[in-house]
């Protein structure tokens, strides 16, 4: 029984097809919000200047959100911006009154930056259009092992 077991759990397993999936949900949620926000830059701009932040900032973030997800969906420089994606997230919980407020207001923040942060540790995956980090050391554009 245990030897069907560990072979059937070995035909579902697969990393890289597992971090592709993760990479499209997070990737295509990051699209979306980016691109309303390009197609609505004026009310962007009011939002992200309401909240003291400078001018130009809501620009820059809804590009950030529509390229930096499209990066991710396609795993290019996944990590970079993933790392991004979990600041982003970070600085949007404080900036909407932090953990005071609860955790219902920021549910939606919360969960993109740790998946954002998951992704920053656990790399792209085999399926990356340029895949940065090493198999072996984890380190970005490693040529040490010979492979990426």
């Amino acid at each position: 029984m245990k030897s069907l077991i560990n072979q059937l759990s070995r035909m579902g397993y697969n990393r890289s097809l597992g971090l592709l999936i993760i990479r499209i949900a997070l990737g295509l949620v990051f699209f979306m919000h980016g691109w309303t926000k390009v197609n609505n830059t004026s009310m962007v701009e009011g939002m992200f200047v309401h909240f003291g932040l400078g001018g130009g900032t809501g620009l820059f973030i809804a590009w950030l959100e529509t390229i930096g997800g499209l990066a991710l969906i396609l795993g290019i420089l996944t990590r970079v911006f993933a790392v991004a994606f979990t600041i982003e997230m970070l600085v949007a919980i404080f900036l909407t009154g932090g953990i005071a407020n609860g955790y219902q207001p920021h549910e939606l923040e919360l969960f993109l930056m740790l998946v954002s942060a998951g992704i920053a540790l656990a790399g792209s995956g085999r399926y990356a259009i340029w895949k940065m980090e090493c198999d072996e050391c984890g380190g970005m554009l490693c040529d040490v092992h010979g492979k990426r």
